[in-house]
């Protein structure tokens, strides 16, 4: 049996376009038993995304616990000592994605902004 069960959706409608995608009953298995949630008050200051209590990095779920809607949050890793962003959530957002063992990630938002961060191992 799976640890872990997942189903995703997503539904555009705006003007001529419409698009439906989903995925349900994704499965996937855990090499150890662990979990790491955090929640971030951030700023333009980039945060580490810690890691520290996890023997390998997996399945995380994001969400940008704003409700302004000015107030977004950028996940992203330092690439030389530049924070690169590779996703951005709105108020509300929300992600989920597979995480690189071994890579450092970070975040940062506007003020004030909140993220909360789940990470399973591997």
């Amino acid at each position: 049996m799976a640890d872990i069960t997942y189903s995703v959706s997503l539904r555009v409608s705006k003007d001529n376009l419409d698009n439906t995608v989903s995925v349900s009953g994704v499965t996937a298995n855990m090499n150890l038993t662990g979990l790491r949630s955090e929640t971030y008050t951030l700023s333009s200051t980039a945060v580490g995304l810690s890691t520290a209590n996890l023997g390998a990095v997996g399945l995380a779920y994001m969400r940008n616990l704003s409700t302004h809607t000015a107030s977004t949050c950028a996940i992203g890793v330092d690439a030389g000592g530049s924070f690169l962003s590779f996703a951005t959530l709105r108020a509300g957002e929300a992600a989920l994605l597979r995480l690189a063992s071994g890579t450092e990630y970070e975040a940062k938002g506007t003020t004030g902004a909140r993220l909360r961060v789940d990470i399973t191992e591997g």
